[in-house]
């Protein structure tokens, strides 16, 4: 069964928020994020060959989001 667009979108967001650290205020970037990435995603099924696995996106996708982030820095008390 195939996922909805929007399906996607909302898994992909919450794993990026959740790799991140799971900060408060970020969801509008994280689906943002998500988004493009589905929207590239789209446009590269087009353009890659039939007998392209779905394993080989998945893998794709995984080590894009294994990079490493920078995570913001805590303000320090005074």
């Amino acid at each position: 069964m195939p996922v909805s667009e929007n399906d996607w979108i909302s898994k992909r967001a919450y794993t990026l928020w959740e790799n991140e650290g799971r900060p408060h205020g970020r969801d509008s970037d994280h689906w943002a994020q998500a988004k493009q990435e589905y929207s590239l995603l789209q446009n590269s099924k087009a353009t890659k060959p039939a007998h392209r696995k779905k394993a080989d996106v998945d893998l794709a996708l995984a080590a894009e989001a294994a990079k490493p982030k920078t995570k913001a820095r805590r303000a320090s008390a005074k």
